[in-house]
């Protein structure tokens, strides 16, 4: 009885061998690729930022993992032949429902590759400008200034304009300061030009820039340009309007508003409602 029973294991692990072999290198080739990626990471990110070097190893270990399953697949008898004709059927079927995201991992390698853009780099993509968060192979996600989150596919990227403002150290703000025509526009200039001079975050060269841009309808425009650093803009625009404004109402200089003056060609009976209401009586 115990000859037999052991005999029957014997021949369902003969039976079962092959599958067992095959169930074994995939899970030592899951254990190698995972270390591979690890080790192949740790390379990487010591020549190229971190978030490439992710999707580099990610990619390699994905890849291992493909190739141990055939293997395993031809190690368990599994008829790879088969599988290749299925698979090309499959491919060319997926190929046309797939073809966004193709267009999306090829933009995503060349904006990988050609270093386009990179997290924490302030830009504006399609009007929208913000602090770009994170970069995959397939899209790439920016913070708003509202503090909301949007994310483009890579495809549009590529084919839109992107306006990077972190690549320079320095950056140009523009102000444009109207002022009523009846006031004096060399105190105006001079009381713009002490405040742009003595806030401690514009930069002496390139020299700020305060010049009378146009003559409005309702006002003077005076255009002010100063180059300050990159990562402070923010602020500086916040208080530099603050404080031109405050200085310009402290001189006691008017800032116009829009207004219309009507003229007729003909002159007009005015009547008031007095006189209206005696008409109505007297009928």
């Amino acid at each position: 009885m115990y000859y037999a029973i052991i005999s029957q294991i014997a021949s369902l692990i003969r039976y079962y061998e092959r599958y067992l072999e095959a169930a074994l290198a995939l899970a030592l080739g899951i254990v190698l690729a995972y270390f591979v990626r690890k080790l192949l990471f740790r390379q990487l990110a010591r020549t190229m930022p971190p978030h490439m070097a992710n999707i580099i190893s990610r990619g390699v270990f994905y890849t291992l993992i493909v190739i141990f399953a055939l293997v395993s697949a031809g190690i368990a008898g599994i008829n790879l032949m088969g599988l290749a004709v299925a698979g090309s059927i499959a491919g060319v079927i997926l190929g046309f429902a797939l073809q966004p995201v193709i267009s999306n991992l090829a933009a995503g390698l060349l904006i990988l590759t050609e270093k386009i853009l990179s997290p924490g780099e302030l830009v504006e993509i399609d009007g929208v400008k913000g602090i770009v968060t994170d970069v995959t192979l397939f899209s790439t996600t920016i913070q708003r200034m509202d503090g909301v989150y949007v994310r483009y596919p890579n495809s549009m990227i590529i084919s839109t304009k992107v306006i990077s403002y972190s690549r320079s150290p320095v950056i140009r703000l523009d102000f444009t300061v109207s002022i009523a025509y009846r006031e004096d526009a060399e105190k105006a200039y001079e009381v713009i030009r002490k405040v742009v001079e003595s806030h401690p975050l514009v930069l002496r060269d390139p020299k700020p820039e305060i010049f009378v841009a146009n003559l409005g309808s309702s006002g003077v425009d005076i255009l002010v340009r100063v180059w300050v650093p990159t990562k402070f803009w923010y602020d500086v625009k916040m208080d530099l309007l603050w404080k031109i404004k405050k200085a310009i109402s402290d001189a006691g200089i008017e800032i116009p508003f829009t207004q219309v003056d009507i003229w007729f060609r003909t002159p007009l009976r005015v009547e008031s409602f007095r006189d209206l209401t005696r008409g109505e009586e007297c009928e």
